[in-house]
């Protein structure tokens, strides 16, 4: 890995970049140009326009209220390429080779962002903050990419896991759309499901362009399973679980994060959602006494007024903030090098409590890899709790493991909460990470294992206990409090 960063440096320096043979793209004295490609009209627009509206939101809040980031102003270019990969291409050419943009920022899907991976590449431009969950963003290391989602092999991972250890499934279906995007997910997940020693029932594929989905859930019927994993986008993901509902087919229903919006229960209706559980990774937006939620919602209606709050428009402000993090830590003497340097720093950055704590490194671009599972209940989105999907753990090794992690009492007004959990195997320790920046805490094995503890302030915290096994092997489980008045 240190070999292959060398080699990219290299290629900044034939390229003058930080060297004062040329200008740096998209920066002059008083403006940074960044660029997106974003679909605004088309299929997926529903979700283009909510994005391109809450980074811009948080860009001009640091125009107007900041000045800039170091005495620049940031123009942000969006070009609108409906998602069809052909036009991706038009538009990334035109904002590198046109608008000189310094880097590509907030742009959206899998599938886009496939068709340009290798030219941005190639002209090295930086990529932060991907909306999509595509594995190559991170796997293996590319220097000018920085993910901010989890990775379609950690949410395909999650899903998996979580139908085998959490919801005990023994049948598990898989209905996934036929592209690049489907296709690593369901790769996760069949992996995932092996590693558990499970064999999915049936795996069955569907067209992008495909609108009717009958003769699909009733394949899936006949085949009786107890969960079915869907991977597949919004619409159809509705009009999936209509059809079930029609035909009187209820399994459990899982899906990743393009399901965890409102929009699943006008789409499909309040029952055919019923228990969808739905993989996360931010906070919830509409949250009440959430400072950072709070700032962005009022931001939100600043710029854009009646524009509702999503997990849309909140994760393309949460990788605004990101960009504009890295630009400041970047300096005044704003370079493409200096600028992927600066964001190799970030070490547990939590956009002020909007999503899990993000760190990178030279060998580690994932972003995010904490997921918050979520199911649909009455219409409304409720929260189960933060779970590892990490794939690099090798399911099934430990000789010990930690389980059942939950909140056993709390109080607000006092900042105590006490917490347990179960366990299995031979423990020799535990440790409990309160998540509040403190040392984690010793605490004693015993049959029924708890901890208290009491914050110094109000807030969102994310709980690690972590079991060490008599062969020194470990276990994590991961619960999410919120002390929010």
């Amino acid at each position: 890995m240190k070999k292959l960063f060398v080699v990219a440096l290299v290629g900044w320096a034939l390229v003058g970049i930080g060297g004062g043979a040329q200008q740096t793209p998209g920066v002059t004295a008083n403006e940074i140009v960044l660029g997106a490609f974003v679909a605004q009209s088309g299929a997926l627009a529903g979700v283009g326009i909510p994005v391109v509206r809450g980074a811009t939101a948080y860009y001009n809040y640091v125009n107007d209220v900041l000045g800039g980031v170091n005495g620049r102003k940031i123009k942000f270019i969006t070009c609108d390429d409906a998602f069809d990969p052909t036009k991706t291409v038009a538009c990334v050419k035109k904002l590198v080779e046109e608008d000189k943009v310094f880097a590509i920022v907030n742009s959206l899907g899998t599938v886009p962002h496939a068709a340009v991976m290798e030219y941005l590449m190639k002209n090295n431009v930086p990529v932060v903050s991907p909306h999509a969950n595509y594995t190559p963003f991170s796997k293996p290391v590319k220097f000018n990419y920085f993910a901010i989602q989890p990775n379609n092999e950690i949410f395909g991972t999650a899903l998996a896991r979580y139908a085998v250890q959490r919801l005990k499934a023994k049948k598990i279906a898989v209905l996934y759309v036929d592209d690049a995007f489907g296709q690593e997910l369901l790769g996760a997940v069949v992996a995932e499901l092996k590693r558990n020693r499970v064999e999915p029932a049936l795996t069955v594929p569907h067209p992008g362009t495909e609108t009717a989905f009958r003769p699909y859930v009733v394949r899936l019927q006949g085949a009786n399973p107890d969960a079915v994993i869907l991977l597949t986008y919004l619409v159809p993901s509705a009009s999936i679980l209509k059809e079930a509902e029609a035909v009187g087919f209820k399994p459990r229903w899982l899906a990743t994060n393009v399901q965890a919006d409102v929009r699943m229960v006008s789409l499909a209706g309040v029952s055919a959602v019923e228990g969808l559980i739905v993989t996360g990774f931010a906070a919830d937006p509409t949250l009440p006494n959430h400072a950072g939620a709070a700032k962005f919602r009022a931001l939100l209606q600043k710029y854009f007024p009646g524009e509702l709050p999503s997990g849309f428009n909140e994760i393309a402000y949460v990788g605004a903030m990101q960009v504009v993090e890295g630009l400041f830590r970047a300096g005044p003497n704003l370079t493409r090098e200096r600028f992927i340097q600066a964001l190799e720093t970030l070490t547990n950055w939590d956009a002020e409590g909007l999503v899990p704590p993000i760190t990178y490194g030279r060998d580690d671009r994932r972003g995010i890899t904490i997921l918050y599972m979520t199911k649909f209940e009455k219409g409304n989105m409720v929260f189960i709790e933060a779970f590892s999907a990490d794939p690099f753990d090798v399911v099934g090794a430990r000789s010990c493991i930690v389980d059942n992690l939950a909140l056993a009492e709390f109080d607000i007004a006092k900042r105590t909460v006490k917490i347990e959990w179960d366990y299995s195997g031979s423990v020799k320790s535990f440790a409990v990470d309160w998540g509040d920046g403190t040392p984690a805490k010793a605490v004693p094995v015993t049959k029924e294992p708890s901890a208290n503890y009491t914050y110094p302030t109000q807030g969102g915290y994310i709980v690690r206990v972590t079991a060490t096994c008599t062969d020194d092997l470990t276990d994590t489980e991961i619960l999410k409090i919120n002390l929010f008045e």
